[in-house]
């Protein structure tokens, strides 16, 4: 379970970054933008994991 309602995503990268979106509902505001800006990073960072692997 990644913290968010539903199935993981089958990455564990993936959900490890969802789950900081968790920690939203307890932030104050003035924190959202640090917490969205490493979820983006993490999510770019599995992408480029996989573009990686892809590659020959």
């Amino acid at each position: 379970m990644n913290g968010i309602e539903g199935d993981t995503t089958g990455d564990e990268r993936v959900d490890a970054a969802l789950a900081r979106l968790t920690e939203l509902d307890q932030a104050p505001l003035t924190e959202h933008p640090a917490v969205f800006a490493d979820v983006h990073r993490r999510l770019q960072e599995a992408l480029t994991g996989l573009d990686e692997a892809a590659a020959p």
